[in-house]
């Protein structure tokens, strides 16, 4: 006699193919965007962003924003500036996991200084099996 087997529901992590090298703008551009809009939650398994190309003068902001409600609109998580030169023990940027059902987007834009190209990399942790 055969029995049927279900498998749990686990997370796959891998490293997005959005991570890139991005040069920078004074307007606000996308470097991540997921967008699931299927009411099944998932993790952002989180980025690393290299800010070791800026110097003196450099200004460069990062923001989060979310879908928090089903058909909703982009809100913001989180932002922050850097500016100049990063501390030798701190060139990178580090954006934690954060649990999500609709959307999370990560956008950057350089104020002031030379433009820079900025290493990012990301990670996505996609919902694998049954609910």
């Amino acid at each position: 006699m055969a029995h049927g087997a279900a498998t749990p529901p686990m997370l796959r992590l891998k490293r997005s193919g959005q991570s890139a090298s991005y040069a920078m703008t004074a307007a606000w551009q996308v470097v991540y965007s997921e967008f699931i809009g299927n009411n099944m939650a998932y993790f952002f398994a989180g980025a690393i962003i290299d800010l070791s190309t800026m110097a003196a003068g450099d200004t460069i902001n990062i923001r989060v924003r979310k879908v928090v409600t089903s058909g909703g609109d982009w809100v913001l998580h989180d932002q922050m500036a850097y500016e100049d030169e990063r501390p030798a023990r701190h060139v990178t940027v580090h954006i934690p996991p954060l649990p999500d059902v609709y959307g999370v987007e990560i956008s950057m834009q350089q104020t002031a200084g030379v433009l820079r190209t900025i290493p990012c990399e990301f990670y996505d942790a996609k919902r694998l099996g049954l609910s």
